[in-house]
């Protein structure tokens, strides 16, 4: 291992929303004392090359962390592969991680929170993850920060490198997986009806993205992620510059005002159904297809202006 823990950022080709995403992670103060490593994705071929430019740009001229670690790749590797090279960099180098993508606008205590959390669950080899994320919830009476749930969020978070080295990315091996675990697409989906589906998906190539064989391999291991029950970050990435997220934003959510900086942290053996039911709920089936209905709504109507 390098070092004990650093800040890893993912981003692509929107300056704009990274220097939002940035300038937000800097209101913690512990990010002046962090290395960060940004991994920024490649140009597509035949695309204008100009926002790559302008994200390196601002990347190059970055202050006010210990050091500017960059990981710039030549050609367009797309977001599932950017990330497993990433995140296996990561697991190989540094004994913990604190993501962030640039879409992201963080809270002031979200490294804090981050870091108390990883130090907390280090030995719990129960506990996969650490996710500063949450949907709005109910948590009258509840007397911990944070949540014990089963699925895999990846709005901010953080890791240690131990937990990774069984992580599935072959879309070969996952196929697999899921055609001879007994109970798989039971057990995938028991976290949100949307998951097998989104496997099937990466599987297929019909998208690229990394957190399904995350979610993968909390499942079929019967792991825990811990939630807050406040969120620390919010999602600005539904829009037409996004590569995975669009339409209707479900992800609006609370967020911490900041002030916060010690945490009260439940066992990982403290798992409330009423919480994880609440957390669960947005991946419902009748929810799911409603927000289907919503985004193709929207596409219709989108379309409809364009022509005009």
């Amino acid at each position: 291992m390098e070092r004990s823990i650093v800040i890893g950022v993912f981003c692509y080709n929107r300056v704009s929303k990274l220097k939002r995403c940035i300038n937000a992670l800097l209101t913690n103060p512990e990010c002046a004392e962090m290395d960060i490593v940004f991994f920024s994705d490649g140009p597509k071929k035949g695309d204008d090359h100009t926002p790559i430019k302008e994200v390196r740009n601002y990347i190059d001229n970055l202050k006010g962390f210990k050091s500017v670690i960059k990981h710039y790749r030549e050609e367009n590797l797309s977001t599932g592969p950017n990330f497993r090279t990433g995140l296996t960099f990561l697991a190989d180098n540094y004994e913990q991680f604190i993501i962030v993508e640039d879409d992201l606008i963080v809270s002031s205590n979200y490294v804090k929170y981050l870091l108390d959390a990883l130090a907390f669950y280090k030995d719990d080899k129960s506990v996969f993850c650490v996710t500063a994320y949450v949907f709005p919830i109910e948590t009258k009476g509840y007397n911990y920060d944070t949540i014990v749930y089963k699925r895999f969020c990846s709005y901010g978070w953080a890791g240690w490198g131990n937990r990774f080295d069984s992580v599935i990315w072959d879309e070969r091996e996952l196929e697999q997986l899921m055609n001879t675990s007994p109970g798989f697409k039971k057990r995938l989906n028991a976290e949100g009806y949307d998951l097998v589906r989104m496997l099937k998906k990466q599987i297929g190539g019909k998208i690229s993205t990394w957190d399904i064989q995350m979610q993968t391999h909390v499942a079929e291991n019967r792991l825990k992620v811990i939630y807050p029950v406040l969120s620390k970050v919010s999602n600005i990435g539904f829009d037409e510059e996004s590569t995975n997220t669009s339409g209707v934003n479900y992800l609006i959510t609370p967020v911490d005002d900041g002030k916060k900086r010690s945490f009260r942290f439940s066992p990982s053996t403290n798992v409330l159904p009423n919480l994880q039911a609440q957390i669960k709920a947005p991946y419902s089936y009748k929810t799911l297809v409603i927000r289907k209905l919503r985004n193709e709504f929207i596409k219709l109507t989108n379309s409809i202006k364009k022509a005009e």
